[in-house]
């Protein structure tokens, strides 16, 4: 999976364009993590595109997600969404949680709760209770946790690949 998404980013920076080939943020390398977690969960009910959502204060570039989008294509079926309404929560398969809406964390995992929706967060000391997967800093790389009880209460399956990588918390 690390290949996977070092070449997703190779494609990011020589397909974006100067400008973002100079400055490739922290967010644009979490994005990527974001669509290629999508070849790496089994739901349920396999979705048709996989519906990848950001909800609270939309950190990533435009750009930066099309040009994914495009590198992915025929590989992974996916788009992003950008709800601003709880009640929108429920049609996404991934769903990323802007730090924004941290004083929101507890209703949005009562919501979903045991729901087929991967929750995906970037708290840097602890990931909220109910987020599946965080997308850590840890000595200037992006690593990410995996909290394996509640991916299994939601009824996905993450790859044994993806497993590998990351750090299993309780």
């Amino acid at each position: 999976m690390v290949k996977k998404i070092a070449i997703g980013l190779l494609l990011l920076v020589l397909t974006a364009g100067a400008g973002l080939a100079d400055a490739v943020t922290e967010y644009d390398l979490k994005a990527a993590y974001l669509l290629n977690f999508a070849g790496y969960v089994e739901w349920p009910e396999t979705p048709e595109p996989v519906t990848i959502c950001v909800y609270g204060e939309n950190p990533f570039k435009a750009a930066t997600i099309a040009t994914l989008l495009e590198a992915k294509a025929g590989q992974i079926n996916a788009s992003f969404k950008y709800p601003n309404q709880l009640e929108q929560l429920t049609d996404c398969k991934i769903l990323y949680l802007s730090p924004s809406e941290h004083d929101n964390f507890s209703k949005i995992i009562a919501l979903l709760h045991n729901a087929p929706v991967l929750i995906v967060t970037d708290v840097q000391d602890r990931a909220p209770p109910g987020s599946m997967i965080n997308l850590v800093t840890e000595s200037n790389r992006l690593r990410f946790e995996i909290n394996i009880s509640a991916v299994l209460a939601s009824k996905l399956r993450i790859s044994s690949k993806m497993l590998k990588l990351a750090k299993i918390v309780p």
